[in-house]
């Protein structure tokens, strides 16, 4: 929990005498008093503590519009799109702490390993982690006489022993140039905070049926797959693949995209597996029918009403999971982190409504 300090404003425009309502709202938030687990002086016995310390500041405006396009005695159409700008920004942690690395616990051989990074002046969250450079490539070795291939002197490694690595392993980015890529080369590798997010829905009535129509979308957000790190040649033995990884690196095969059985190196995260999970949700369409009052009066009833809802019925995104909005971790410092999430569930509902 924390503290809220905001400031809104509203601004508001009616057109076309009163068919068409703008409204922006802009705002700046600061939430203050944040729990995090703060390094505490040796002295007290005692290395790390919750405390109430942390600062957050959020700005950001929102755009409403909504629209009678079409109204007459038996047909009308009306729309209502919103879409909405954040920006979020570390404003303090701990004590003399300028930046917070978080953890996930979803595999014991990554439970210790940083994947997140919160720095002052930046966005919260943030993915963090080697950048990926593809495969090492046979350019990259030296061919001994004994047939072996050894990295040329020139080329870092991925934080295998230089005489261990193979055409095919993984390759990342030496980014201090010790020729070697380890954790002192990791970096902001992804941000999983949308660019906008918004709305459009779209309600009909002809007669006496009604139709709701509702897209949603996010833009900018990135999602960490850990489902690619196990799934992409990281299992154990005898364990399934995605289908993509038949298409692996191979002398005959020579790609950039999926490196060598028992290729991965050291464990690591890394911009391999940070997708732009952008989309565009057919959220919500819901159609009903009112059967005619003198109908209904006839046969003794005051009304009937049917209808049909479906919800989650198409996703447009590039993203390889399943669902481009998800979070196996429900946490600020940790969000867009996929492993083994089920997928929003596709739902379609009838109902009746009658009224004596």
């Amino acid at each position: 929990m924390g503290n809220h300090y905001s400031n809104r404003f509203r601004f508001g425009v009616i057109f076309f005498k009163d068919r068409v309502n703008l409204n922006v709202d802009a705002y700046k938030k600061t939430t203050k008093d944040l729990l995090l687990n703060a390094t505490l002086p040796p002295s007290l016995g005692f290395d790390r503590s919750f405390k109430n310390i942390g600062s957050v500041g959020n700005r950001g405006l929102e755009f409403t519009l909504e629209a009678s396009n079409i109204r007459n005695k038996t047909f009308s159409w009306s729309s209502n799109f919103n879409i909405a700008f954040n920006r979020n920004e570390v404003l303090a942690l701990t004590q003399n702490q300028t930046a917070l690395v978080s953890q996930i616990n979803w595999d014991t051989n990554y439970r210790n390993l940083p994947a997140y990074m919160a720095k002052i002046g930046e966005p919260i969250g943030m993915f963090y982690g080697l950048i990926w450079e593809g495969n090492y490539q046979y350019a990259d070795f030296n061919k001994l006489p004994s047939g072996k291939y050894l990295l040329k002197p020139e080329i870092a490694s991925n934080g295998n022993d230089r005489e261990d690595i193979q055409p095919g392993d993984i390759k990342y980015r030496d980014l201090n140039g010790d020729g070697i890529a380890n954790t002192s080369d990791y970096t902001v590798i992804g941000n999983p905070n949308p660019d906008f997010i918004g709305g459009f829905s779209n309600n009909f009535t002809y007669k006496g049926f009604d139709l709701n129509v509702f897209f949603q979308f996010s833009y900018g957000n990135e999602v960490l797959n850990a489902n690619r790190i196990v799934f992409e040649g990281f299992g154990r033995s005898s364990q399934n693949m995605f289908a993509t990884y038949a298409n692996r690196w191979t002398p005959e095969n020579p790609n950039n995209t999926y490196y060598r059985t028992g290729g991965y190196g050291p464990n690591a995260y890394s911009s391999r597996v940070i997708e732009d999970a952008s989309f565009l949700r057919l959220k919500t369409v819901s159609l009903g029918y009112q059967l005619p009052a003198k109908l209904m009066k006839s046969i003794g009833v005051k009304s009937l009403r049917f209808n049909l809802s479906a919800q989650n019925l198409y996703t447009w995104t590039k993203y390889q999971g399943y669902d481009p909005e998800v979070s196996a971790y429900n946490s600020a410092l940790t969000p867009g982190f996929d492993w083994s999430v089920y997928p929003r569930a596709r739902t379609i509902t009838f109902g009746a409504n009658l009224t004596f």
